[in-house]
């Protein structure tokens, strides 16, 4: 005969059964698979990637207007003894003076040379040393090193000694520098126009005549060289000037600013490549305007670059 006591306990037994039977299972939440360099970023579904809602990369127009300081560093004029002859007039004493020592250079080279020839010839008909031939090509040799040196100087502060030389009369040359990354939209025979210091109200065109081969270590500028036509004389050598710069990027890709993320001066766009699979790439930028801006390397025509969340992918990219 069963108990009240043992009714008591059977239930007690089924209750602690069905609640057993009840308890929630706990199943750990999916995340994604990160390559060990960081560059891919798989999902373990179709919709957890779609958050990161993307763009297609294409090619687009734009306009970019900046500006930079410049200062009229030379002009050109004719000289009065031989009207066919240039005159350059530097804002810098030293510049000068190494214009000149390559116009004396280039005498000195072909009188050498001359003299070189002439020697050589009274060797071979017993009249010369080889001695004096050797003397000969030295003093040649020191004068190709000597116009090395100073055409290297001219070159560092934004000239080209052989452009001057053909440098039309009654031109300014202004001398401006740029940001590096401004670079990929300059380009030779570009025009602009300057607003000059002492002449408040009026603008100037002028057009780049050269761009330097070089950025300094230091600012990361690169010197331009800009002519700006002066045939009243009034651009003297020395005034200040802004050059604005008003450049059309067409036929380049272009995607969101947020699509760009930055991690130790490295910039970087997060490409879609397949269903459940992001992968990041180092991109090279251009110009900016509003909430556009240019890649000029690392990204092809219709990639589908994310231009949403994109924090979220850096961090789990760079594992922050």
């Amino acid at each position: 005969m069963i108990s009240l006591r043992h009714v008591v306990i059977l239930l007690g037994l089924i209750t602690v059964s069905c609640k057993e039977k009840s308890k929630p299972v706990v199943t750990a939440i999916p995340r994604p698979e990160v390559s060990a360099d960081g560059k891919k970023i798989t999902f373990p579904d179709a919709a957890m990637i779609k958050p990161f809602t993307t763009e297609p990369a294409q090619p687009g127009a734009i306009r970019n207007d900046f500006s930079a300081p410049g200062h009229v560093a030379a002009m050109v004029v004719r000289s009065i003894e031989s009207p066919s002859e240039r005159l350059v007039l530097f804002d810098n004493p030293d510049l000068s003076a190494n214009y000149t020592a390559i116009l004396q250079h280039r005498i000195n080279i072909q009188t050498q040379r001359g003299n070189l020839a002439r020697v050589r010839d009274l060797q071979a008909h017993g009249a010369a040393s080889g001695k004096e031939v050797i003397e000969a090509q030295t003093q040649l040799a020191n004068e190709e090193a000597a116009i090395i040196s100073d055409e290297a100087t001219l070159k560092l502060a934004g000239f080209d000694p052989e452009a001057l030389r053909r440098a039309k009369p009654n031109t300014s040359l202004v001398v401006c520098e740029i940001p590096e990354n401004q670079f990929g939209s300059i380009r030779k025979g570009l025009p602009c126009t300057l607003n000059f210091a002492s002449f408040p109200n009026q603008h100037f065109q002028g057009r780049i005549d050269d761009i330097n081969d070089y950025v300094d270590n230091t600012t990361r500028q690169i010197k331009l060289r800009i002519a700006v036509d002066n045939p009243d004389g009034r651009l003297k050598a020395g005034m200040y000037a802004t050059v604005q710069f008003g450049v059309v990027e067409g036929n380049s890709i272009t995607v969101s600013r947020d699509a760009v993320v930055t991690v130790q001066g490295q910039d970087y766009v997060f490409v879609k490549t397949g269903p459940k699979s992001i992968e990041r790439r180092p991109v090279q930028l251009g110009q900016q305007q509003n909430n556009r801006i240019v890649v000029q390397n690392g990204l092809r025509n219709e990639d589908a670059v994310v231009a949403a969340n994109t924090l979220q992918l850096k961090g789990l990219s760079f594992g922050y």
